[in-house]
């Protein structure tokens, strides 16, 4: 008997940890069964071409919010064309409407309820035997035979967690190179938050600890890029988690590890931790969900504010560990003016990522019985909400376009330096909000929410906001991360960053080539060829109140090369800003020396000039800028040189 385990997944990058789990456990009872990945976006019709030459006696599939509607459809045409198929679906999406599904879906024959490694082995021991799989009841199994729905209703769990083998093979780390890994240590939860699932039993069970050290050991020796751990709440127990964290950080080598983790429950051993490892050794998603009280209260979660406030800024100043963090849209009593301030509040955290997720009316869900919030939702998968008793449709309208936003440039984390000098203010003000509504407003005014934009095309739209708001140092800093963040690969004249860079490498010849000069800002440097330097160092022109966000000390800006700003216009009433950078002199105007010589401070020509400043794009060297005396200089001292010049180069 043939017996296929499968499922649809979101993207190619993920891998199944359900049908890995199901497969090692039919081994320690003798049973074998092949597992077959597919993903949402394949054709359907290609995937029931290749599911129906594996000729299987027996199909499973793992159901989940994202595949549910895409499985039911194809098991539909399994059957049409394949009748004598057993069809068994399991997973969360189907666990606690079993009969209900069985019942509007004729084509499924058997559904497994809760976690399936031991009912699902049972299941297909009855079946390869003869047996039925629901008389007698087998736990968590419930059926359709002779036209009759029978068996178990019950959402059953593994009670030892040990019975269960380490679910990776040698042959999977052939297949799962560039995919994420996913792993747990732990299953269930403590807590009991309305909107989840994994909150319904409010207990949590552990894998034997020496086990998965002995298991994260083996990953590290695989080369795994990242292990994602699954369990809902990691730091629910020190005892177990602290001695896996510390291994993490003592042991973990290239392999970065994704923990989700509570913030209530953090104390200093754990920002220790965070705060003391390798830099990209640890990530953590802190869902926070909401700063409101009332919301708290309703859906049954306890956060702890004046905690959060405490023990998540150390860890982000330390730099070493990747933080997440959640807030959901559609709670209880949450308004789009009360979802601000909990935006606003997560946000002055700055944690480097911050994401929006709309609630879900998850069947077996809390918040799916809850009328008293009038709740309308999309009735297909994933049920997201659409509007409340408090949030009206056109609000949720308007937050799904200021998620879009927000996730293509902050969470994009490709301008950390523009949106860190942007976030000061607006974390005094109180304003984040409000800020980047703006944005939003100003991307649906142009219409880009239908259109397909590519980065040049979105950082154009930043410069123009940027712009709009009279703010020259975001247009500065914004160039400095679109050089770094895109290895400068990505140069367009909409951002102030000419294609055409000829002139800007001839103006700089005379300065790359006196190697001791450049030594002083380059350390092991030597002239090799002009191609290099013009891939690997870039020149931009910035205004003075820049230079502090780009790591230059305040005692670098004496007797250095100074632009004057004239000639720079914006203009507002159209779509683009116009610079004329390009045309900038490169040398002190007569007005700025004489400025000096009566004795004019530093910040007066900070103020009113633009200096040169060159970027290493490979983020190797710190910005610098480009020596004076290296300026718009005439080039004959270098005219008999053996080696080309930058202009017949270029």
């Amino acid at each position: 008997m043939k017996v296929i385990i499968s499922t649809l997944n979101s993207k190619y990058i993920h891998s199944s940890l359900a049908l890995r789990y199901l497969q090692a456990y039919g081994r320690t009872k003798d049973e074998a069964y092949e597992i077959v990945e597919y993903t949402i976006n394949m054709p359907i019709l290609d995937i029931l071409n290749n599911v129906t030459t594996l000729d299987a006696d027996v199909i499973g599939f793992a159901c989940y919010i994202w595949n549910i509607d895409m499985t039911l459809h194809l098991c539909s045409m399994i059957k049409a064309v394949r009748p004598s198929t057993k069809i068994i679906l399991g997973g969360p999406e189907v666990s606690y409407t079993a009969r209900e599904l069985l019942e509007d879906n004729p084509y499924i024959d058997y559904i497994v309820q809760g976690e399936a490694e031991e009912a699902f082995t049972s299941f297909v021991k009855a079946i390869r035997t003869g047996q039925s799989p629901v008389n007698p009841v087998i736990p968590g199994i419930l059926g359709r035979e002779q036209g009759h729905i029978q068996g178990s209703e019950e959402v059953v769990e593994v009670k030892d967690l040990s019975t269960i083998p380490f679910p990776y093979t040698e042959e999977d780390m052939l297949t799962l190179g560039n995919k994420i890994v996913y792993y747990e240590s732990s299953r269930g939860c403590p807590f009991c938050c309305q909107y989840c699932l994994s909150g319904n039993r409010n207990t949590v069970r552990f894998f034997p600890r020496e086990r998965v050290l002995e298991e994260l050991a083996w990953f590290v020796s695989h080369n795994v890029k990242q292990v994602k751990f699954v369990d809902r709440t990691f730091n629910c127990a020190p005892h177990h988690h602290i001695p896996l964290m510390e291994w993490m950080r003592d042991h973990g080598g290239q392999t970065n590890f994704h923990l989700e983790m509570e913030s209530i429950l953090m104390t200093e051993k754990e920002v220790d931790i965070l705060s003391s490892t390798r830099h990209g050794q640890i990530q953590i998603e802190v869902g926070v969900q909401s700063t409101h009280d009332k919301t708290l209260d309703a859906i049954h979660r306890r956060n702890d504010w004046g905690r959060i406030q405490s023990v998540i800024p150390p860890i982000i100043k330390a730099g070493r560990t990747h933080v997440h963090m959640d807030l959901i849209v559609g709670l209880p009593h949450e308004s789009k003016s009360i979802f601000e301030k909990s935006f606003n509040d997560l946000f002055s955290l700055q944690p480097h990522a911050l994401q929006i997720g709309f609630l879900k009316l998850l069947k077996g869900s809390g918040v799916r019985s809850m009328a008293e919030y009038e709740y309308i939702a999309n009735p297909k998968a994933p049920y997201e909400v659409l509007q409340t008793h408090v949030l009206p449709y056109d609000d949720v309208r308007m937050l799904k376009h200021f998620e879009d936003v927000f996730e293509r440039f902050y969470n994009s984390e490709r301008y950390r330096t523009v949106f860190g000098y942007i976030s000061k203010s607006l974390i005094q003000e109180g304003s984040a909000f409000a800020y980047f509504e703006d944005m939003t407003k100003l991307w649906l005014e142009k219409g880009n929410q239908d259109r397909k934009l590519n980065d040049a095309d979105q950082i154009a739209f930043l410069y123009e906001f940027f712009t709009l708001k009279g703010d020259r140092v975001a247009c500065d800093l914004l160039r400095y991360d679109v050089l770094t963040s895109f290895n400068g690969k990505i140069r367009d004249e909409r951002f102030g960053l000419s294609k055409d860079r000829k002139q800007e490498m001839q103006d700089a010849e005379i300065f790359w080539r006196e190697e001791d000069l450049v030594r002083q800002y380059i350390p092991n440097y030597s002239f090799v060829e002009w191609r290099r330097i013009r891939q690997d160092y870039h020149t931009i022109k910035v205004c003075g109140e820049s230079l502090p966000y780009l790591g230059i000390p305040r005692s670098f800006y004496d007797a250095i090369e100074v632009v004057p700003s004239k000639n720079v216009e914006y203009n507002y009433s159209t779509t683009s800003s116009i610079h004329s950078d390009q045309e900038c002199y490169t040398q002190e105007t007569s007005a700025v020396k004489q400025s000096k010589i009566l004795g004019a401070t530093t910040d007066n020509v900070i103020a009113d000039n633009r200096y040169i400043i060159i970027i290493d794009v490979k983020g190797e060297t710190k910005p610098f800028i480009r020596p004076q005396q290296c300026g718009n200089t005439q080039l004959t001292h270098y005219e008999h040189d053996a080696s080309p010049t930058i202009s017949e180069e270029v």
